[in-house]
Order: C-alpha cells, then structure tokens, then sequence
C-alpha cells in the first residue's frame, strides 16, 4: 500500500542522483531545493524500507537497490512521457506513433514492403523509426524508449540485470553471412583464408556480432583477420564503401544480394561456419496483445515472404525447364 504513495517526482530524484551523485544537482534539475530534495529522499527510502542511496560529504553513492531501481524508473518515465505525446496526438486528431527500431538490413530490406502492408491493413499509426544495432535497440526497448525491435538478439547480447523473459519474440527470418568484395577486384579461383588474410577489409566496429564471428572462423584455422582499413557502424555503410573496390567485407546474404543486382559486389564462396542468425519481431511481453503492434508483426512477417511469381510466370518457367 505505501508504494501507492509513490510520484514521478520520487523516480526522477532516483535517477538524477545515480547520475550526478549530488543532492544539490538533482534538486536543480527537478526545480526544488537541496533540503526539499533531502526530505524527498528521506521520504522514499521510508516508504520502501530500503536505503537505495549512502551519504557523505562527497555526495551520495546509490546503493545496488537504488540502481534495479533507476532501471525500473527510466522504463516507467519514458513510457509515461510516450503516453502523454500519444494523449496530446489524439487529442490534435492526429495518428498515434509506433516507435519501431530496426537493424539496417530490415530498415533497408524490409521496411517499405511492411509499411505499404501495414498501411492497406488498416493500420492508422505513424512510425518513428531508429536504426542501430541489435543490442543498442533492445536495451531502448527495454528503457521504454522504443515499442518493437526487428532485429536479432541472443542471451550473450543483453546486458546484465536485463531479464529476457521480459520480452516476447516473433521469428520473422534467419539472416545468412557471407564475406563479398568489390568488382574492381578481377574474379579469380576459389578464394582460402590465407589469401583473404593478406586483403584490406572493410569492417564494422568491433563490438558487431559479424565482425566476432568472422574474426572466430579466421582464428580456427590459425589466422588473424586483417584490421580494417576503414571502420563503420553497420554492413550497408560497408557496402558502400566496398561498391567497385578491391576492399573485402562480410555482410547478410540478402543485403548483399542487392548490392551484387547493382553491380558493385560480388559474393565470394568461401565457407564461414557462421550459423545462421534469427531475426525477430521483439516487444515487451507486457503490449504484445497492441492491435498496432500485432498488425505491424505481420506486417514485417509479409514482407520477408519471398514474391511469388503469377501463375502465368511460373507456367512458362515450368515450359523453359
């Protein structure tokens, strides 16, 4: 019953404390004075019957109460504040917003096809898009700073104190690695990883799963992976940077696969022992049940699907054959 005493004021004092370790700070950012911010925090540890916060002269060091928390209060005040935009949309008869986060390959692959869906579904939000990796956007997710994830995630890519039972994941496709090069490079014979050894690379940064993975197929049979030559922040910029080069990247399949259509890459066959990686439609377990959310689910489930060809195209392929 004492947590029914709980206000918005009490969360933001958490927060600005764990960041500033200063009561006098946290009571200028939330407009009060340092000994009105003294008693708030008195009266919240009162209420929980916890310390979440240990004084001194230096300020105040949150204890580990105080940090699950922060973690718990960033979550409730983002998604507070969606609530508000989304009352004020409403009110201005405009659309609600689904804010989606997607890994470049979706964004580029996908996106257009789910939204045309989405859209001839009836689906009547707008959508605030954010690219990024797949652990970046998942950890907004879960701080309620985005509604939906497409993107892929495994246990080694949530941080600690993350709980992944949280979230509910709706398989959309599995994403296929391969390593590519640019065409100014003459084709040769079946590359080996001695000779892609001595290659400049294009990369991304060391914390992408691909760059890892790529880095273990070089290490298992006795060889380093080059450092890169030039460093980016996903697999489209590399391809970009490789179009027409002598450069060598990795990337997924389909992303490459567009490239080649442009006649900038070509797709070396070279075997990576890299296991697929599932992509997934992620949402907290707690608006799985939104229609927006779920319509957009089958949405980006209806644009992975491969185009089928008219019944007449695919009579006359069966002729050809």
């Amino acid at each position: 019953m004492s947590l029914s005493h709980l206000k918005f004021r009490h969360l933001k004092l958490v927060l600005h404390l764990q960041e500033f370790q200063n009561l006098h700070r946290a009571a200028k950012h939330l407009s009060i004075s340092q000994p009105a911010a003294s008693a708030m925090l008195r009266n919240l540890e009162s209420l929980l019957g916890l310390q979440l916060f240990v004084r001194s002269r230096q300020g105040v060091v949150p204890t580990k109460e105080a940090d699950a928390l922060a973690e718990r209060a960033r979550s409730m005040i983002n998604e507070f504040d969606a609530l508000v935009q989304t009352v004020e949309r409403l009110a201005k008869k405009s659309p609600p917003v689904l804010r989606v986060g997607l890994v470049p390959q979706a964004f580029v692959a996908y996106l257009p096809k789910a939204n045309e869906h989405f859209r001839m579904a009836g689906g009547s939000a707008a959508l605030s898009t954010q690219e990024g990796t797949a652990q970046q956007l998942v950890n907004l997710l879960y701080d309620g700073m985005l509604d939906c994830v497409v993107g892929r995630l495994s246990s080694a890519g949530v941080a600690e104190g993350r709980n992944m039972a949280e979230l509910s994941f709706a398989p959309l496709y599995d994403e296929h690695i391969c390593v590519v090069e640019g065409t100014a490079n003459a084709p040769g014979r079946r590359p080996s990883y001695a000779n892609l050894a001595k290659r400049d690379w294009v990369l991304q940064r060391r914390d992408s799963s691909v760059r890892r993975e790529l880095a273990d197929a070089f290490l298992r049979r006795g060889l380093m992976l080059p450092d890169p030559i030039v460093e980016t922040t996903n697999y489209i910029q590399s391809l970009a940077v490789l179009g027409q080069s002598n450069y060598c990247s990795v990337a997924p399949r389909r992303a490459a696969e567009m490239y080649v259509q442009l006649g900038t890459v070509r797709i070396l066959d070279i075997p990576l022992d890299i296991a697929p990686m599932p992509v997934s439609f992620i949402v907290k377990k707690t608006s799985e049940s939104s229609p927006d959310l779920s319509l957009l689910r089958e949405s980006f489930a209806h644009a992975v699907q491969p185009v089928s060809l008219a019944p007449r195209q695919a009579s006359l392929r069966r002729k050809l054959k």
